[in-house]
């Protein structure tokens, strides 16, 4: 697998993206590289630690790549673990409506709340 598609390789991205275009890069574009990989491929897409992006971009990076792992039956690499990756309090990534936020609350997969990260699951699904 080219070193390009790596979660890491998409630090320059990310880091000059606002959080829309953020959301976008990681749950298509990165997505679509994580779907189209072979399974013994995905563990090397997300092994090496992305750039710190700050507090709320870190812990959904971290939830991310451990709910992908999770089910996907690879073990997690050990940096999504820090404790840098967890926050102290809920966000919400996106936009920010009543409606948007209970679904997030109720739908949140178990990897981002317990990072503070709170995005629906539907989220997730690489279309």
């Amino acid at each position: 697998m080219p070193s390009m598609n790596t979660l890491a390789s998409y630090g320059p991205w990310l880091r000059d993206a606002d959080e829309e275009w953020r959301l976008r890069i990681v749950l298509h574009d990165f997505g679509l590289v994580w779907q189209q990989a072979e399974d013994h491929e995905r563990l090397a897409l997300v092994t090496d630690e992305p750039e710190a992006l700050g507090p709320h971009w870190d812990a959904f990076l971290a939830a991310w790549v451990e709910h992908h792992c999770l089910h996907n039956g690879l073990r997690t690499p050990d940096w999504v673990f820090d404790d840098s990756r967890y926050l102290q309090s809920f966000w919400y990534p996106g936009r920010d409506l009543p409606a948007l936020r209970t679904e997030a609350i109720v739908h949140s997969p178990a990897a981002f709340e317990v990072r503070g990260v709170l995005l629906p699951d539907r989220e997730l699904v690489v279309v």
